[in-house]
């Protein structure tokens, strides 16, 4: 139903888009205070537009219930997972993450891009508490071959990686890439006996 006043009346013509064919759709006796009321039909667009839905509706739900050719919402997440699984896949083999088995950190260790990389992330992270040659300020000398947590390749990673909170030595694992950490055991290897100036003094034990 709509409902149009003399003025509307005269502002839209008898025939439109918006209001169909309006000419003479008049209610009979359905005029008050001077407002005329009208019966029009709903544009032809709009009705084949509702009865697409209903059609569309009854095509989805079969398709759903009985012929199985639409996805239901389960399927759609279950592919979607199944994709994203198959992406994390494809980049891990792309990929690899770095294990810092004695193997992999001694092959670090002797390559010198790593040891130059290593070099650089020490610089930017370790020098304000190691001091800028590794010879130690707040934190411990790093050249001389006395340790407190453990002084094999794998010991000085697992510290990079949980840090010693007590000690204030942060755990540079949501920082660091395990590549990143495995060049800065590489750079700290490569300054071991070098007795920069104003060393500080032994701390833990030898390590030979």
């Amino acid at each position: 139903m709509h409902a149009m006043s003399d003025r509307e009346e005269q502002q839209y013509p008898e025939s439109s888009t918006l209001y169909g064919d309006t000419h003479d759709q008049l209610i009979q006796g359905h005029s008050y205070d001077g407002i005329k009321e009208y019966d029009n039909p709903m544009p032809g667009w709009w009705v084949w537009l509702f009865w697409v839905c209903v059609a569309f509706s009854v095509v989805y739900y079969v398709g759903i219930e009985f012929m199985d050719f639409v996805d239901t919402y389960e399927d759609d997440l279950a592919q979607s997972q199944q994709a994203l699984e198959a992406r994390r896949a494809a980049y891990a083999e792309a990929n690899p993450s770095f294990e810092p088995t004695p193997e992999a950190l001694a092959d670090v260790v002797a390559n010198a891009s790593m040891v130059e990389q290593g070099a650089e992330t020490y610089t930017a992270v370790c020098a304000s508490c190691h001091g800028q040659q590794g010879e130690g300020i707040i934190g411990p000398n790093l050249t001389d071959p006395y340790w407190i947590h453990g002084g094999t390749n794998v010991d000085i990673f697992n510290v990079l990686t949980d840090g010693v909170v007590a000690k204030g030595m942060p755990a540079w694992e949501g920082n660091l890439t395990a590549e990143e950490r495995a060049a800065l055991v590489a750079y700290i290897r490569s300054i071991e006996g070098t007795d920069p100036p104003g060393a500080k003094e032994p701390q833990g034990e030898l390590v030979e």
